[in-house]
């Protein structure tokens, strides 16, 4: 049996077999368990970034915060700084002091008190809680009056002047006098503007819509100076109207059968209105005559009825009570 073969003809490995010291096992352990708890515990600060909904475009515009630009803008200006050999860069950022702070939280929360106090009626609100207007312009009035030095060439004397709006109001005359040369300049600016403009102005004089012709009821004096002449002229004796009446032969329409077409001359016609009555009375006195005709003759058709009512009641009482003696005589 040659050397390369083992005992059970299975052939050795040509690799050489290295042996592991104990030192080296050790520490490989040791390293292995380090390993093993700094992976066990979690990683603070190096968690995965979502990836952002919105794709970088070219057009894209950023919105950034009014304090970030701010920042960035000192930010520029210190590097720019330091490039012509500033060392330290500093922000120097506007902080509220603490007193200022503490002294508006106790005065806000005084004020809700009062406020949460007056909502469930536990305060009750009296006049020191409100603003007297009245009180107050009255002081503001008095400290004005006396804070007011009339001057030597009486531009501080208190006149009544009219405003734009037609108020009247009361001022210094030096105030009179501003608002006079502010009216001025603006009237001046505004011709000055329209004739410097190169569209032309419109009329001032445009009616617009519905309107009423003043000029019709207030002419002008000539017009009324010829009115008044032919007023004077026109005849003041009281004379009556003409006498019109309605002319049937001047409309083509198809009359009824009782219409009649009265005479044009006025006597004529005054006789045809006449006769018209006469016939009127007449008709009238014969309706009022068959009226009392009918009534009549009913009042004796219904006194018959009666007549008959009462014949035919007595003959019935007489055929009952034969009928009623001829039972009871049967009966017997």
């Amino acid at each position: 049996m040659t050397s390369d073969t083992s005992l059970y003809g299975i052939q050795k490995s040509k690799k050489v077999q290295k042996h592991i010291s104990s030192s080296s096992s050790l520490a490989f352990t040791s390293t292995l368990s380090s390993l093993l708890s700094t992976s066990a515990l979690p990683a603070a600060g190096t968690s995965r970034t979502r990836p952002s909904k919105y794709k970088s475009d070219t057009f894209t515009y950023h919105k950034k915060n009014p304090l970030n630009r701010k920042i960035e803008v000192k930010k520029e200006g210190v590097r720019g700084n330091e490039g012509h050999g500033s060392t330290v860069a500093t922000l120097n950022i506007e902080a509220v002091d603490d007193a200022t702070l503490h002294r508006s939280q106790r005065r806000l929360k005084a004020k809700a008190k009062i406020y949460s106090q007056i909502k469930r009626g536990e305060l009750v609100e009296n006049e020191e809680m409100l603003v007297d207007f009245d009180q107050k312009w009255a002081k503001e009035g008095d400290a004005e009056s006396s804070s007011d030095v009339e001057s030597d060439d009486g531009h501080g004397e208190m006149v009544e002047y009219e405003d734009e709006f037609g108020r009247a109001r009361r001022g210094t005359r030096s105030e009179v006098e501003r608002l006079e040369r502010r009216k001025h300049s603006a009237l001046v600016g505004a011709e000055d503007l329209v004739q410097m403009s190169a569209r032309p102005a419109m009329p001032s004089k445009l009616i617009y819509g519905d309107a009423v012709q003043s000029l019709a009821f207030n002419p002008d004096e000539p017009i009324v100076a010829k009115m008044e002449e032919l007023a004077a002229k026109r005849d003041r004796s009281l004379t009556p109207p003409e006498m019109r009446h309605y002319e049937a032969d001047k409309e083509i329409r198809t009359k009824g059968v009782g219409f009649y077409s009265f005479s044009k001359n006025e006597t004529v016609r005054q006789d045809e209105m006449k006769a018209l009555e006469r016939e009127r009375l007449v008709t009238e006195k014969c309706r009022e005559e068959r009226k009392e005709t009918k009534a009549r003759r009913l009042k004796e058709i219904e006194e018959r009825r009666r007549m008959i009512r009462g014949k035919r009641a007595i003959k019935q009482g007489n055929s009952f009570l034969d009928l009623l003696g001829d039972e009871l005589g049967l009966g017997k």
